[in-house]
């Protein structure tokens, strides 16, 4: 699974000042870096609007009926390399469905803030009019960028019935500017906050966090949990890295504590 910096400093434009800009944010690749089936789990190919790779992840002995919970990850490299951290869910009953935004893995196109969003808007649409495949109960779990991914698109798909948003940013550009004071940042801010979206959702929301992420400081998980919308919980995860809690000490607490978030929204 990728921890990679959400921003190389190699990448950035050099003029007569360095600049971040929007393409910054994004570090896709195509290697193959691992198969769930590899791991005994059973799994489907899907491609949604003929243009993004997705998996279906069966869980090994499916709670009856399973929750479907929709996986959107980070910035860096593919879906491949960061499906690892939530094999951890269909291990414990649940359906895991994981796809590749635009230009990662096998996804067609060019990755951009509006089209990733518009890319998960495509998914969930996909699986919330496919019931007969995935059931009624459709969660949403954002890891890094995924995270500020899932909590942008939250308003657009109300029946929901959870949210999990682990080490996630609300936007890039309070991220870079936090981050590189020094440095002049064009990644837009205005209409991609997901400060201005959490609050008008009704989802349920979970925030995950450790303490010692060296990528997206905590403090992003605790203010956007300050803003949204109830039903809303926060946990932050004492020495934790960036999406290293399912190999932490806290491991049992973060995979029990998402098992039963699961449980009790469930329906």
């Amino acid at each position: 699974m990728s921890r990679k910096p959400l921003l190389k400093m190699s990448d950035i434009a050099y003029k007569q000042v360095m600049i971040i800009r929007e393409e910054n944010c994004f570090y896709p690749d195509h290697v193959v870096y691992s198969d769930p089936s590899h791991h005994g789990f059973a799994k489907e190919e899907l491609m949604i609007q003929e243009r993004l790779h997705s998996w279906i992840i069966q869980p090994r002995a499916a709670i009856v009926p399973p929750a479907t919970i929709v996986h959107l990850h980070g910035n860096a490299e593919n879906m491949t390399s960061h499906v690892t951290a939530a094999l951890f869910l269909p291990e414990m009953g649940h359906r895991l469905v994981t796809f590749d935004y635009s230009g990662y893995g096998r996804s067609r196109g060019e990755p951009s803030l509006r089209q990733i969003q518009d890319d998960a808007r495509a998914v969930f649409h996909h699986i919330l009019a496919h019931p007969e495949a995935f059931g009624a109960a459709v969660f949403g779990f954002g890891q890094s960028m995924g995270a500020y991914t899932l909590a942008r698109v939250l308003p657009d798909f109300p029946s929901l019935k959870g949210a999990i948003l682990e080490a996630g940013l609300h936007s890039f550009h309070a991220l870079f500017s936090e981050a590189y004071p020094q440095i002049r940042c064009e990644v837009p801010e205005a209409g991609f906050s997901a400060l201005d979206t959490l609050p008008v959702s009704p989802v349920p929301k979970l925030f995950i966090h450790g303490t010692d992420d060296p990528v997206v400081p905590h403090t992003h998980s605790i203010r956007m949990h300050e803003v949204a919308r109830e039903p809303k919980e926060l946990v932050i995860l004492d020495g934790v890295g960036h999406i290293d809690a399912f190999v932490s000490r806290h491991a049992r607490q973060y995979m029990l504590g998402i098992h039963s978030f699961i449980e009790k929204h469930r329906g």
